[in-house]
């Protein structure tokens, strides 16, 4: 399976008090994430941290990535 390096701009939540100025200047979370490629699908990218060498048929530690998130992203090659 191909490894991806995917920069991409996450969502985040704050939970205590926050002055509305201070609220309209948020921004995005610019994230970095390296995994093996599971799919890439019109809605978004899906990695995993973890394939199991035995079958190749089970992953672990899944993350979905939406295209719109996405900023860019590079394919390892050996």
């Amino acid at each position: 399976m191909k490894v991806v390096e995917i920069t991409w701009d996450d969502a985040w939540i704050e939970s205590g008090d926050m002055s509305v100025k201070r609220a309209r200047r948020s921004q995005p979370i610019r994230t970095k994430t390296i995994g093996y490629l599971i799919a890439d699908t019109k809605y978004g990218i899906t990695v995993a941290t973890d394939i199991y060498e035995k079958d190749k048929k089970n992953v672990k530690i899944v993350n979905f990535i939406p295209h719109g998130m996405v900023v860019e992203w590079y394919e390892y090659h050996d």
